[in-house]
C-alpha cells in the first residue's frame, strides 16, 4: 500500500522567505535604534526640545485642568512665533497674585488661553498690564475652557477666600459660544480618538525637533501643507454656526455670571471676521450677541472696533499662532482700563 506525502515547498523558497524576514525584522530593529539614538542626542545637545521642559495643563480641579502647583517650565511654539516662561503658583494659576488674598475692589480676570496669555510672557498680559494702569491688584484664574469654566475658575476663587467680586471675563467669539444647559446630565461624552501628534509633542525631543525644522523650512513646510500634515494658521479658525439659540444659551450662561458678580465682559473677536469665506456669518453672529449681551443689561466691552481701527486687525496675532501678541495684549489692557473708568 503506498503513503501519499503531502508536497513541500522547495528548500530554496522557503530560504528567501525565511532571509525576508529576517531582513524586515533587522531593518525594523535598525529604525528603532536609529530613532532612538537621535532622541538621545537631541536631548543630550539640544535640551529646549526636550518636552520634559514643556508647559502642559496637568493640575485637576473639579472640571478644570490648571497648570501643576510650584512648577517653572516653558511655552515654546515650533514656528518661532514664541518661547516664554511659565510659572505657576500654589493654586495652580500663572500669576504672581494670591488671589486667596484678594479684597473688595480688587480686580479678578477669567479667560481662556487668551486671557491666560499664551505665547507671551506673563508681564505682558492684558491682567498684568491692567493692575499697572488701574493701580489695583489684579488676578488672572484663566485656564483653557468655556464659559462653564469660566464660572468654574470663579467658584475657585471663592473658595480660597477670594473678597473681591470685581470680574472682568474675557470671550473668546472663536470657540466660548455653544448650546450651553443642553446636554443631559447623563449624557456621556463620545471620547476623542488617541491623540498620536499630541503625544508625541509630549514625549519626543526628536519629533519636536523634526517638527520645527518643517515648520522653519519653506520648502518642507509647503510640502507639509499640500500633504495635509500641517494646516495653516489662518485656514484653522473654527467657524461658527449661525444659529440663534446658541447665542441665546451663551448670553443666559452669561447673565448667570453676571448676576453674581460685578462681571464685565470683554468680546475678543473672531479672526474669521478678518478672512476666510464665511466673514458675513461671523459678523452676523458677532453683532447678535453683542446685542443679545446689551438687552441683558450684561456691561460688555467689545475690542472689534479698536482691533480693526488701523485697518490691520490681524498683526494684533502672532503670525502662526491664533493668539494675541504683545501688542494685542496692550491694546486690550488700555480699552478695559479705561471703560472701568467710567
Amino acid at each position: 500500500m503506498s503513503v501519499e506525502t503531502s508536497p513541500r515547498m522547495p528548500r530554496s523558497e522557503t530560504g528567501r522567505i525565511g532571509r525576508s524576514a529576517l531582513a524586515a525584522v533587522a531593518a525594523l530593529l535598525a529604525l528603532i535604534a536609529g530613532l532612538a539614538l537621535a532622541e538621545g542626542l537631541t536631548r543630550l545637545f539640544l535640551p529646549a526640545f526636550d518636552p520634559s521642559g514643556r508647559f502642559e495643563f496637568t493640575y485637576p480641579v473639579g472640571t478644570l485642568m490648571l497648570g501643576t502647583p510650584g512648577t517653572t517650565a516653558r511655552q515654546i511654539k515650533n514656528t518661532g512665533d514664541y518661547d516664554v516662561s511659565v510659572r505657576i503658583n500654589a493654586h495652580g494659576l500663572r500669576d504672581k497674585n494670591d488671589v486667596s488674598t484678594a479684597t473688595p475692589e480688587e480686580i479678578l480676570v477669567v479667560g481662556d488661553s487668551f486671557a491666560w496669555g499664551w505665547g507671551v510672557e506673563e508681564m505682558d498680559r492684558f491682567s498684568d498690564r491692567l493692575q499697572i494702569l488701574t493701580g489695583r491688584r489684579t488676578f488672572n484664574l484663566a485656564t483653557p475652557t468655556g464659559i462653564d469654566g469660566y464660572s468654574a475658575l470663579l467658584d475657585y476663587a471663592r473658595s480660597l477666600d477670594a473678597k473681591t467680586d470685581r470680574v472682568v471675563l474675557a470671550l473668546c467669539m472663536e470657540n466660548d459660544l455653544q448650546l450651553y444647559g443642553t446636554r443631559p446630565d447623563d449624557e456621556e461624552v463620545p471620547p476623542a480618538a488617541f491623540p498620536v501628534r499630541q503625544w508625541l509633542a509630549g514625549h519626543s525631543a526628536f519629533y519636536l525637533l523634526a517638527l520645527t525644522v518643517v515648520h522653519q523650512t519653506p520648502w518642507l513646510r509647503d510640502l507639509a501643507v499640500k500633504s495635509g500634515a500641517i494646516v495653516p494658521n489662518l485656514e484653522g479658525i473654527a467657524k461658527q454656526e449661525e444659529d440663534p439659540a446658541i447665542v441665546e444659551a451663551s448670553a443666559d450662561r452669561l447673565l448667570d455670571i453676571a448676576r453674581r458678580y460685578r462681571a464685565l465682559v470683554v468680546l475678543i473677536p473672531s479672526r474669521a471676521l478678518w478672512v476666510g469665506p464665511s466673514r458675513d456669518v461671523e459678523d452676523r453672529v458677532h453683532k447678535a450677541f453683542l446685542l443679545a449681551l446689551q438687552r441683558r443689561g450684561i456691561d460688555v466691552l467689545d475690542l472689534r472696533p479698536l482691533l480693526e481701527a488701523k485697518g490691520t486687525p490681524l498683526a494684533y496675532h502672532f503670525a502662526n499662532d491664533g493668539h494675541w501678541n504683545a501688542a494685542g495684549h496692550a491694546l486690550a489692557a488700555e480699552a478695559i482700563s479705561q471703560h472701568l473708568a467710567r
